[in-house]
């Protein structure tokens, strides 16, 4: 999915793409379990190349036809060249984290967020029905007129001005009260035609805005949702993020792209 989405964005906009295949795990990592049952260790290993071999067969398919498209692989990819590599990228499009070892890593997902310092967009494990290579037609943003929020817009400038729809919606206050109104004034300035919508959580928990959130996103049919990152950088939660970004991250059904 997230190659299939680096085509589709770079489609879009006549770039290229660098793709990187990073695993968390190495081969022969020896652990307590590894040592009392060996043959857990030669399934690790076997699953972490198949997975590397997986990411290159998705690459020949997807990205290579790209002109100028690069692969980096091989178990010498850390994390800190990912952040070296991301800094010089005009867009980081990650996989969304989870539980599951196939998944890509909350702590990745953090160090594109905080520390690469570029707009980071997050691909859901599943294609959206008939998405395909079709344009992002409908973006939703969600904003609170915070540094982050604005960072984000400025960031996803590029998608809004291909969108057909640009819905801004704004929850739990009124619009004139975090700036909405400058918001479609200056995005009129920039060609965008955008509406303002709003919506009203309650007094819940940040979860549970992060939920409204992508009800939300869900009844507007949005191809890209855009908010911005909120939390400080810590790994007290999910991330080191307030609950309702963290919930979004994790589960946002549509492609996210978010900045701190």
């Amino acid at each position: 999915m997230s190659f299939g989405l680096a085509a589709r964005i770079a489609s879009m906009f006549e770039a290229t793409v660098d793709a990187v295949h990073f695993s968390e795990s190495r081969l022969h990592d020896v652990d307590i379990a590894a040592q009392a049952m060996p043959f857990l260790k030669a399934e690790s290993d076997a699953r972490l190349k198949a997975r590397a071999a997986e990411s290159e067969r998705a690459f020949r398919e997807l990205i290579a036809p790209i002109d100028g498209a690069t692969f980096t692989g091989g178990q010498d990819v850390t994390r800190d060249q990912i952040i070296k590599l991301g800094r010089f990228a005009n867009l980081l499009l990650i996989g969304r984290p989870g539980a599951d070892a196939e998944n890509i890593a909350p702590a990745t997902v953090k160090t594109a967020i905080y520390d690469c310092a570029r707009p980071v967009v997050i691909g859901p494990p599943d294609a959206a029905p008939n998405s395909g290579a079709a344009p992002i037609a409908s973006v939703v943003v969600a904003w609170n007129g915070s540094a982050q929020a604005a960072r984000a817009v400025g960031y996803a400038l590029p998608f809004l001005e291909k969108a057909r729809t640009v819905t801004i919606v704004v929850a739990g206050t009124k619009p004139d009260d975090v700036g909405a109104p400058l918001l479609v004034r200056n995005l009129g300035r920039r060609g965008v035609t955008a509406t303002v919508d709003t919506m009203d959580p309650g007094a819940v928990s940040g979860r549970a805005r992060g939920r409204a959130l992508l009800d939300y996103a869900r009844e507007k049919k949005a191809d890209l949702l855009v908010m911005g990152a909120y939390g400080h950088g810590g790994l007290t939660n999910f991330l080191g993020l307030g609950g309702a970004t963290a919930k979004v991250i994790s589960s946002c059904p549509v492609p996210l792209l978010v900045a701190h």
